[in-house]
């Protein structure tokens, strides 16, 4: 489990290293490849016009997915909302932020960074189901809830980090968890009767979802080994 963790991050390392080496034209890799794909759909839009409405859209589906998929994968170099300097102690982007283990770049990644990088999954799953498929389905709820799934997949992910790349021990892990279920528990039980209880709510039970699966690939790691 835990080679599957490094294998996975170091893959994924590699990628956006590769996405931000130098391209053509004085660009990264990633702007070349958003900017051969706009150039692409434009040249097929211009001369293919009104032969099929579909597969315009699919076209500019295609497009639009390619955007916010750079955008998600390069959001680990971008600080879309700068924290202070006491979380951001001299990090020059979230990637180097979460590669320290602290409680604040945890807490910046659960609220700040889930934020936007459920906006850009967000915007993949609107693209695909609405304009690609031409699917009817109600998106009221899509953004609020995919927010507080992508808490949970960062908490695990944060951790196996920490775990798999940087070789901190299971037991320290075990002991910032207990710490963080109990938070969870005492701001659960604190928000009964309050107004908050229906933002908070969702948040703390997603955080705890995540550490249950946190807790569980940890005891499959010490198993393992």
């Amino acid at each position: 489990m835990k080679e599957r963790f490094k294998n996975l991050f170091i893959k994924s390392s590699k990628l956006i290293h590769w996405l931000e080496s130098p391209g053509f034209l004085a660009m990264q890799k990633a702007g070349n490849i958003l900017f051969g794909v706009a150039i692409l759909a434009g040249l097929f839009l211009h001369y293919f016009e009104g032969i099929s409405v579909i597969l315009n859209n699919i076209i500019i589906g295609f497009l639009m997915v390619t955007m916010f998929s750079l955008f998600f994968v390069l959001s680990l170099k971008f600080y879309w909302i700068k924290p202070p300097k006491f979380i951001r102690k001299g990090t020059e982007n979230p990637a180097q932020l979460f590669d320290r283990y602290s409680h604040w770049s945890f807490v910046y990644g659960i609220i700040i960074y889930s934020f936007f990088a459920s906006f850009f999954i967000g915007g993949i799953v609107v693209t695909v189901v609405h304009l690609i498929f031409k699917l009817n389905y109600d998106f009221s709820k899509l953004y609020y809830n995919l927010f507080f799934i992508t808490t949970a997949v960062f908490t695990v992910f944060y951790f196996m980090y920490h775990i798999s790349i940087k070789g901190i021990s299971t037991k320290v892990i075990k002991v910032r968890i207990r710490l963080y279920l109990a938070i969870i528990a005492t701001i659960t039980a604190g928000l009964f009767g309050l107004s908050l209880k229906e933002i908070l709510l969702p948040l703390v039970t997603y955080l705890g979802i995540g550490l249950a699966w946190l807790t569980y690939f940890i005891e499959k790691i010490e198993m393992e080994s």
